[in-house]
């Protein structure tokens, strides 16, 4: 029995002597460089292309089996430009020997020194390295039949004895040419380190090149770093201790792929430390408009977890932070080809005005009205493209708790949209000043011309606080309540002035026009027409009980006959049209004094009380005249003045007995009222 194996052993130690002389004779004996003709003619014969070496190529025996090539290039496509596609520099792969004995496999480090490639597509859409992808007829002659599963291979190789020491890419180059839309892409000083690859083990990786585009014209050197973990029994490959850094972007994180149920799916979460947007837009070369805060976008960050599949992909937490407001979200996106879209959002507080142009800057240009060289010239607004609307399936919300623009803050709001069919339905609600807001808008799609709709109302809002914030100072108080019912088609100015049709109301109660004097403007009409001196700018509040009209629109052209104004010292009603399209506007309100104020009494009092003095507002609807229609007032004062004369004469003539007390002159005649009907006619005429 010993001798049997004894004779065993001697057989394997002679064999693996055989086999080692065998190996050694071959690197001795072969010089792989006689072949190179071979291989450059084969080359040739399979692609068209010119293979050259411009160096050795190298066998190493012990203790790896290595091969090494010095420098190398193949030739581009026929019909590019007349350099190489690719070159390298030097390449070397190795193969350890006595663990092959036992069924392992142990590579040492692989190395690529000076990769250089360069890739193009002509004008008519043709890629230099078609001719090396094979056509799909080739593919399709395959044998249906083959094995594709490694586990049933029969091999017996497992992953877990595979190593590899590591690989190593310097000083790589990268060229993409795009003559189709004269684009270029190139990667620079590319290189990648792997760390050493055992089993299922994780390994470090190390990545950093130079980017440069021209469209747009950017220059990036990113720099990544981590870990990789590969499970080939679970399909599954783990990037841990992720931290990209590019610009001043940190972005730190973990990715997870795989297979479930032989359906690829992703799942990881990522996170962006705080940066500055201004300073990357600005590297970027994006201009960044004046903004009324300085500081405004200096403060950003985010953090995300998601998951998904080949054919969805799911938000599981987003958090964004922006110069001190934080939105928060979720959502889901399932059906790449159809894509239905679910998003929930919220955001604490946003405040707009941080991110508008300074105020002297926006207030500086044509005034309302002002038509401009400019204005003159612009082309006319066409109709958005709402194809995407078209195949759009989407269910949002938006909840934000405090909103500002244009110093107008609104609380409470929330925003649900749906979308679909075609038909996008948006559904805000709001608190603006002690007031509530809703509505519902749709837009319909489905047509050349989109259609819309839109209903609203708007109960008890603070008109003080409201245009004080907007104006900065106190214009008008009152509650105010607004509804509306309006539809049209077209998106674009002129379409929705030239379509809108529908009705809206408006009432406001208990409120005051602040500041504005109604008594010293009637005295001041009065004192125009009689040629007297203007009064003093003493100023004061116009109260009044309420204010409501309705209003009819067809086809951009607004009608209202049925204003009501009440107040102590006035009442008015009004009627009157604006036209949208024609930006006009012709509208008379007649004021009735029916009271009295101080500084409004006597001869004016009596002259005007009862009597309807017309406002009128006309011209042009960005800029109207408004005031008291003066040649209206003095026919109705002239009317009155008439009456008032009449009286006089007929007192002078039988006398008035409730005059006691009136003086005479010496001839006994009481001048008093003949004084005041002269100079009333004399001033009139």
């Amino acid at each position: 029995m010993k001798n049997i194996v004894k004779l065993i052993l001697t057989a394997c130690a002679a064999l693996v002597i055989l086999c080692l002389a065998a190996v050694l004779i071959v690197t001795v004996i072969v010089d792989p460089n006689e072949y190179k003709d071979e291989i450059v003619q084969l080359v040739k014969k399979k692609t068209g292309r010119k293979l050259s070496f411009n160096g050795d190529i190298g066998l190493n025996f012990y203790p790896y089996l290595g091969f090494n090539v010095g420098p190398a290039a193949l030739g581009n496509a026929p019909g590019f430009p007349d350099h190489d596609m690719a070159r390298i520099n030097k390449a070397e792969v190795s193969l350890r020997l006595i663990p092959l004995l036992s069924g392992k496999v142990s590579v040492g480090k692989v190395l690529l020194d000076g990769l250089s490639l360069h890739l193009a597509k002509n004008s008519q859409g043709v890629s230099n390295w078609d001719d090396l992808a094979g056509s799909s007829n080739e593919e399709e002659t395959e044998p249906a039949d083959l094995p594709t599963d490694s586990k049933d291979s029969g091999s017996g190789m497992n992953f877990e004895n595979i190593s590899v020491q590591g690989v190593e890419i310097t000083n790589a180059n990268l060229l993409y040419t795009d003559l189709q839309d004269e684009s270029e892409t190139s990667i620079e000083n590319l290189n990648l380190n792997l760390g050493a690859i055992q089993g299922t083990s994780s390994f470090p990786f190390e990545l950093g090149f130079e980017l440069k585009l021209n469209q747009p014209e950017i220059a990036l050197r990113p720099h990544l770093s981590g870990k990789i973990q590969l499970t080939p029994e679970t399909d599954t490959v783990l990037l841990d201790n992720l931290a990209l850094s590019v610009l001043d972007l940190h972005l730190t994180g973990q990715i997870h792929a795989g297979t479930q149920g032989g359906t690829p799916s992703f799942s990881g979460n990522l996170k962006l430390a705080e940066t500055s947007l201004r300073e990357l837009m600005d590297k970027l070369g994006v201009k960044i408009s004046d903004m009324s805060d300085s500081n405004a976008l200096k403060g950003f960050s985010a953090e995300i977890q998601f998951d998904g599949t080949d054919n969805s992909a799911k938000v599981k937490s987003l958090t964004v932070k922006l110069d001190g407001s934080t939105l928060t979200a979720e959502g889901q996106v399932v059906n790449f080809t159809s894509p239905q879209i679910s998003i929930n959002a919220e955001v604490d507080s946003f405040d707009a005005d941080r991110y508008l142009p300074p105020q002297s800057k926006s207030e500086s240009g044509s005034k309302p009205g002002q038509n401009t060289e400019a204005s003159d010239s612009a082309q006319p607004a066409t109709e958005p493209s709402l194809d995407v609307l078209r195949n759009l399936i989407l269910n949002a919300r938006l909840r934000i708790g405090r909103f500002k623009v244009n110093k107008i803050q609104a609380t409470d709001i929330q925003i649900d949209v749906d979308a679909h069919d075609g038909v996008l339905a948006v559904a805000p609600s709001f608190n603006l000043y002690d007031g509530q807001f809703e509505a519902q808008t749709r837009l319909d799609a489905n047509n050349e011309t989109p259609i819309w709709s839109g209903s609203g109302s708007l109960q008890k809002l603070d008109i003080r606080s409201l245009l004080h914030d907007l104006l900065g100072k106190d214009v008008i108080s009152g509650s105010a309540s607004v509804e509306y019912d309006l539809s049209g088609s077209g998106l674009t100015p002129d379409g929705v002035k030239k379509t809108v049709c529908g009705s809206a109301s408006f009432a406001v109660t208990e409120g005051a026009v602040l500041g504005v004097d109604v008594a010293k403007m009637i005295r001041d009409s009065w004192n125009k027409i009689m040629r007297a001196d203007e009064e003093g700018n003493e100023t004061g509040n116009f109260n009044f009980s309420s204010l409501e009209a309705s209003a009819k629109v067809k086809n951009g052209h607004i009608i209202n006959n049925d204003l009501l104004f009440d107040s102590p010292l006035v009442e008015a009603n009004g009627a009157g049209w604006a036209d949208l399209p024609a930006e006009k506007v012709d509208y008379k309100a007649m004021i009735t004094v029916v009271g009295s104020l101080d500084g409004l009494e006597g001869e004016i009092l009596d002259t005007v009380k009862d009597i309807p003095l017309p406002l009128r507002v006309k011209g042009n609807l960005s800029a109207p005249s408004i005031g008291l229609d003066e040649e209206v007032m003095a026919q109705l004062l002239v009317t009155a003045g008439i009456s008032v004369g009449l009286d006089t004469l007929a007192d002078s003539l039988l006398g008035n007995p409730d005059d006691d007390e009136s003086s005479d002159d010496e001839d006994g005649i009481n001048n008093s009222d003949d004084d005041e009907s002269e100079n009333l006619f004399g001033d009139l005429f």
